[in-house]
């Protein structure tokens, strides 16, 4: 059952990758830089790197006894940090990291009412902030003589420091939080995920593709919530 579920949410996350339109050009103009462009790929030089990425959160289904059902609606976010690219032979390479994260979200489908039965709020918004350290194991190899990219995979474990729910009364203009994390909070800060990913260098760039499949349970209750993400990413190394 756990493998039926895995498999469901890799196919679901490539559906989300290959479904926006901007995507296509952006690849396109990837592969049409890296055909032109002189790619070393048997450089053997510890480089550091600086590391920015776009992300589409792409929230699980809740999964209990009863069945599943959908929470939460997509969103977006944004990463930026550091990398460490170590050669370690045979075209081979690890590359540990470490980026500070924004990620936003929504509610699907959820009205929250006050006392006197008004709407207060429908599909509040949930926002975090917190750091990633991936650690991935890639390799790389040339298509032509100017044409080289790059796949790679490994863990990437995420610390929230906060966690937030909008919740805004449209009548009185009032905006307040709930805590995601806090003593009555309904998510962990700790998450793991699998991150596999595809790159094509450009001199001392990197852009990249990347998606990380949720591993981490984050819910207190007793469902059980997994976050995904896909990431398009540009990193220059130096």
């Amino acid at each position: 059952m756990q493998s039926v579920y895995q498999i469901n949410t890799i196919l679901f996350i490539m559906k989300r990758l290959l479904k926006p339109i901007f995507l296509i050009p952006a690849i396109i103009s990837c592969i049409t830089l890296s055909a032109s462009a002189q790619n070393d790929v048997a450089d053997t030089r510890p480089m550091w790197g600086i590391k920015a990425a776009f992300d589409v959160n792409i929230p699980g289904k809740w999964h209990g006894d009863a069945g599943s059902v959908s929470m939460f609606r997509h969103g977006f976010g944004a990463t930026f940090g550091a990398v460490y690219n170590i050669y370690l032979g045979k075209s081979f390479y690890i590359e540990p990291g470490a980026s500070l994260f924004y990620d936003s979200y929504s509610y699907k489908n959820l009205v929250i009412s006050g006392d006197a039965g008004n709407i207060i709020e429908e599909d509040p918004s949930l926002y975090k902030l917190g750091i990633r350290i991936p650690v991935v194991v890639g390799y790389s190899f040339s298509i032509s003589d100017n044409f080289a990219m790059s796949v790679y995979t490994g863990p990437e474990l995420s610390y929230a420091f906060t966690g937030d729910i909008k919740i805004k009364d449209s009548e009185l203009q009032h905006s307040s939080d709930i805590s995601l994390f806090g003593e009555y909070g309904t998510q962990r800060r700790v998450d793991c995920a699998w991150k596999v990913g595809v790159g094509f260098p450009v001199n001392q760039w990197l852009v990249s593709i990347e998606a990380a499949i949720g591993m981490t349970d984050l819910l207190k209750s007793g469902m059980s919530f997994r976050e995904n993400r896909c990431s398009v990413a540009l990193t220059r190394y130096f």
